[in-house]
């Protein structure tokens, strides 16, 4: 069983301690017939990194990885509704609704910046989502009818890399006379309210945002392709220097959600989401999945206060939660 958050259970209410060991169970079973079904090439990067000696263990730090990566689905989703809402929201203020229409540019030639390119691929998708649609209903279709698409559902079609291309110096302005004309530099301490947290220089802040996004949506990307949630190079050797690279991760996505708005920063804390990555990509979670972490130390008296919130657990499959110093804990079955 698992207590998550940080729970510390510690009971005096009986002299009689009991230990129990590791179990291993888990390792008695014969993992030949999922193991071949993963690529060797994928299997040896996990055993090269974190030097598993059977098959149960390989098995659980490959499972731990998809458990690791699921925690940070909803840092990066976060991150990437907020860059673009917080865009979305200043440049309707100053440009109108279809704004990527209107806001000035700097292009050489018939060349589109990568950010319309990306406008023109939402409306695109979205085209090609109503003829399927239509295909389906066997209803003509009628080639000289052009959808208008509204503004919500183009900003719902674009990808990440939409909003790491806007701030590009293709919208950034040349001279101060022409400010109101772009978006750059007048919005910066609009759209990131707190940009000076990534560096007080205005001039370089949004050159430094734009990178550090560059990299979490390459990241982003490799997670969603099924790669390792954690970077290879040549000073990653281990489990612990793995899990350090994630955390690196998790740290600059904790920059960005921080120079774009304190309080968006307060609220993912309040509801858990950099705790549980956190919590999740540590080497204590790695080691409950290779079967190595030691159970606590139990006495009679503990395991019985337990027991009714254990059995909860184990047969409604639920996560049994309370509130402790106004925090809340919970407890649910691992394997």
């Amino acid at each position: 069983m698992l207590i998550t958050h940080h729970l510390s259970v510690n009971f005096y209410v009986a002299t009689t301690w009991i230990e129990i060991g590791v179990s291993r169970m888990p390792q008695t079973t014969n993992y030949e017939s999922i193991i071949t079904l993963i690529s060797n090439p994928r299997l040896c990067g996990y055993q090269n990194t974190f030097k598993t000696t059977n098959d149960s263990e390989l098995y659980g730090i490959y499972i731990w990885a998809q458990h690791a990566a699921a925690s940070l689905y909803p840092l990066l989703q976060n991150l990437e509704i907020s860059l673009r809402n917080a865009i979305d929201r200043e440049a309707k203020a100053r440009f109108g609704l279809y704004w990527w229409d209107q806001i000035g540019k700097n292009v050489q030639g018939d060349t589109l910046p990568k950010f319309l390119v990306n406008i023109d691929k939402a409306k695109r998708t979205l085209e090609i989502e109503r003829r399927k649609k239509e295909a389906r209903r066997k209803s003509p279709l009628d080639p000289f009818i052009q959808n208008q698409w509204t503004h919500d559902q183009i900003l719902a079609a674009t990808d990440f890399s939409t909003w790491h291309f806007i701030l590009s110096n293709d919208f950034c302005s040349l001279s101060p006379k022409d400010n109101a004309n772009y978006l750059w530099p007048k919005s910066l301490g609009k759209v990131f309210r707190n940009y000076s947290s990534i560096t007080p220089n205005s001039k370089y802040a949004r050159k430094e945002i734009g990178d550090l996004i560059f990299e979490l949506r390459e990241y982003r990307n490799r997670l969603f392709h099924h790669e390792p949630v954690w970077n290879k190079a040549p000073n990653v050797s281990d489990a612990r220097s793995a899990i350090d690279t994630i955390r690196m991760k998790i740290n600059k996505i904790e920059r960005l959600v921080n120079s774009l708005d304190k309080g968006l920063l307060t609220i993912l804390y309040k509801v858990g989401l950099f705790d549980n990555a956190r919590r999740v990509c540590s080497l204590d979670e790695l080691n409950i999945y290779r079967y190595t972490k030691p159970y606590c130390t139990m006495t009679d008296a503990q395991h019985s206060l337990l027991d009714e919130y254990c059995q909860i657990a184990d047969l409604k499959n639920e996560t049994v939660i309370w509130e402790y110093k106004n925090n809340v804990f919970g407890l649910n079955k691992i394997r």
